[in-house]
Parts: structure tokens; C-alpha cells; sequence
């Protein structure tokens, strides 16, 4: 497969997103934790990121020549400024958000929020009250952004919370759509960030930065759950992604302290060893964004992220067979934040990050070429309208 340089743009310097020590200051716009561009469930593309005062939405037009619609504005009471999401098979796109309590403790309630179809109203924002745990502190506070992670069969939810004290704990919504309250996965505490998924048929899995090194935690049944493996690699914290590669099988991502190169680690399973290899791009910042897609017959594993010049990489391999080589493309976009994968309804492969004053930017792939992309055009300005939503 075929890569280029295409699109070489130099973006404007002013102030740095959240993770990039490149600038003095942080723009109107952030990316929110994980992934942030989805497929809806009629093939349209949606980008989110975090904005001043809520959320911020970009829709692809139900005509795909006639672009994309936004930002749209959802304002979110109490909002702390960080968001997190994920999508169901059927295209819903399921938020969670950190807010200051409205009892005016000062103290973070975690609140919720669902996209059911594209450029759509979000439902009301849900409070799920403070995270804790029974008879602990009542000043504990999470250690980073709560995530979220769907049951991809069932439909249930499952919202993820790392407490400085308290360790980690998990709110759920069951299929009838009835929450639950605060429960402890773990006592285990862990100082760093929490990254989840439901694999389709398998339990939920996540893994979990602290001082000692990452570990693995998976459910055991009856809402138990167990330390299954302690990751055999150090791990450069907010590097962390995560991609359903088989059946009931995560494959996880992160950058490796020494270079700054990119990882990809699968637990063993029964009775086979796990896999660990090294992906290249040493020098490259941030976590990558990935997706699974058909290239040239074949199911690959499609990893974008920012490149030791600054520009935007695209690595593609078949899934679940690292060691065998990847493709490569140089997609530019230098200055480019965050970059995103996701696969439109014409099967291509959309490429969306953010340039350093917040305006969504995307490339898309010409499948005819192979990882030949077109040039990076700007969807919207950080200068956004009200959508609709409430807490």
C-alpha cells in the first residue's frame, strides 16, 4: 500500500492543547479523553471536543459533497471542561463528564449523556452524584477524566472513576436503562488515567496506570472483578488506546518511555502468551487514535498520531499481526492535535484532528491508492453556535 505527503499545511502557533508542551496556552478547544469521532448508525461522521462551556459538535452533511454542519454548542452546567465518549453498534453515541455539584461544595458529581442519531438533540444530562466508596473520605477526588465503555450486545453502560483514595469504581446502566450506584472494582489506587472496553461476547476490561506500573483488570462474573495482568512494559502516562482486535480479545496502545515509540500489548489467553511489539515512530508525542477497516482485502488495524517532525502518521497492519511489517503514510498536518481515525459510509478512511487554534481539520483516504490521502481542508470554526441539551 502506498503512502504520501500530501497535504503538507503549516498551522497557525497560537497556545497548545492540553498534552502538547509545544505552546504557552491552551486554546478554546481541547480534545476529549479517547476517542472522539464516530461513525453514527447512518454512516454520517461526528466530531466532538470540549469547549469553553460544554461540548462541541461538527456533523457530517447527509449529502457528503455538501460537507459538514458546525460546531454546534451544548452547554453543561458545572461543566469542569473535560468529556469522554463511546459508541454502540447501533451509532449511539454515549457521554460522561466530570461537573461541580450543585449543592455548592465544590465537590464533582460525574453526569451523563446520549446522542441517539446523528445531529440530533443530546438527551438531559443524568446526574450520577459523587463518585465514592462506603465509609471512605468524603473529600476523595478522581485522579483524572472518568470513561465509559458500552456493552456492544446488551447495550448496558458502564462509566469508570479512579479515586485518589478510594481506588477504581464503576456506575453501570443495565439494557432497561436503570443506573445503579458507585461500586469498588478495585481498593487498588492508581494515579493515572483509566482506559476501558467491553469487547462484543467478552466482559468489561480496562486498564489502569499507577506508581507500581499498568495493570489489567477484567470482570469475573457477578460484578466481581479480577487483577488479571500487570502490564510487561512502562508506560508514558496519557498515551493509552485501546481496539477490539478478535473475540473477546483488546489490543492496547501507548507510547514507550525510553523512545517515545509506539506499543501494542494483547493479554494471553489460554495458556498462550501475550503479545508485545514495538510499532516504531520513536519521537512521536500523544496518544495514537485507532480503528479496524478493509485494506486491500484485508482486515487491518489503523493507528494515526503525531510523528517526531510534528505531523500527522498513519501506521496500518493486519490485525493482530504486529510483527509481521506495516504500511506507512506521512499525512502532514503539521501542527496538527489529536489526530482521529474513523471509516465514512463510503468505506474510507477519514483522518480529523485539530489545528492549535481549535478549528477541526480532516483528510480523507482515496481507496484507489492505497494510504494516499487528499489534502487537510478546515470543517469549522472554534466559534460555535447553541445546540441543544441540558443537564
Amino acid at each position: 500500500m502506498r503512502g504520501n505527503s500530501a497535504g503538507r499545511t503549516a498551522f497557525s502557533a497560537r497556545g497548545a492543547a492540553s498534552g502538547d508542551p509545544g505552546g504557552p496556552a491552551r486554546p478554546p478547544v481541547r480534545p476529549p479523553a479517547g476517542t472522539w469521532l464516530f461513525t453514527g448508525g447512518d454512516g454520517r461522521l461526528t466530531a466532538y471536543a470540549c469547549g469553553p462551556d460544554g461540548l462541541l459538535r461538527w456533523t457530517e452533511a447527509a449529502a457528503p459533497a455538501s460537507g459538514w454542519t458546525g460546531p454546534e454548542r451544548f452547554e453543561v452546567p458545572g461543566w469542569i471542561g473535560y468529556a469522554a465518549m463511546a459508541r454502540s453498534r447501533e451509532g449511539y453515541v454515549h457521554f460522561v463528564a466530570p461537573v461541580t455539584a450543585r449543592d455548592g461544595s465544590g465537590r464533582q458529581e460525574i453526569a451523563v449523556s446520549t446522542q441517539f442519531q446523528s445531529g440530533r438533540a443530546l438527551t438531559d444530562w443524568r446526574d450520577l452524584g459523587v463518585p465514592h466508596v462506603r465509609g471512605g473520605p468524603a473529600d476523595d477526588l478522581p485522579t483524572g477524566p472518568p470513561r465509559i465503555a458500552v456493552n456492544q450486545r446488551s447495550g448496558s453502560v458502564h462509566v469508570l472513576v479512579s479515586l485518589r483514595r478510594g481506588g477504581l469504581l464503576r456506575c453501570s446502566r443495565n439494557a432497561e436503562g436503570v443506573w445503579g450506584g458507585w461500586k469498588q472494582l478495585s481498593p487498588d489506587l492508581y494515579d493515572g488515567e483509566v482506559t476501558p472496553l467491553m469487547p462484543a461476547g467478552g466482559p468489561l476490561e480496562l486498564l489502569a496506570l499507577g506508581p507500581a506500573g499498568a495493570d489489567r483488570w477484567t470482570g469475573a462474573g457477578q460484578g466481581r472483578f479480577r487483577h488479571a495482568d500487570r502490564v510487561p512494559s512502562p508506560v508514558v502516562p496519557g498515551t493509552t488506546a485501546v481496539c477490539e482486535t478478535g473475540p473477546r480479545r483488546a489490543t492496547y496502545f501507548w507510547r514507550y518511555p525510553g523512545d517515545g515509540s509506539l506499543v501494542a500489548w494483547r493479554a494471553g489467553e489460554q495458556g498462550l502468551q501475550g503479545t508485545l511489539v514495538g510499532l516504531g515512530d520513536a519521537g512521536g508525542r500523544g496518544a495514537p487514535g485507532v480503528v479496524r477497516t478493509m485494506l486491500g482485502g484485508y482486515d487491518c488495524t489503523v493507528l494515526t498520531h503525531i510523528g517526531a517532525d510534528g505531523g500527522v502518521e498513519l501506521t496500518a497492519y493486519v490485525t493482530e499481526n504486529e510483527g509481521y511489517g506495516t504500511w506507512r503514510a506521512s499525512l502532514g498536518g503539521h501542527g496538527a492535535l489529536s489526530p482521529q481515525p474513523a471509516v465514512d459510509a463510503a468505506g474510507r478512511i477519514v483522518v480529523a484532528a485539530f489545528d492549535r487554534d481549535g478549528a477541526l481539520i480532516r483528510t480523507s483516504q482515496d481507496p484507489a491508492q492505497g494510504l494516499v490521502f487528499g489534502p487537510w481542508a478546515a470543517v469549522g470554526s472554534p466559534q460555535a453556535r447553541p445546540g441543544t441539551g441540558n443537564r
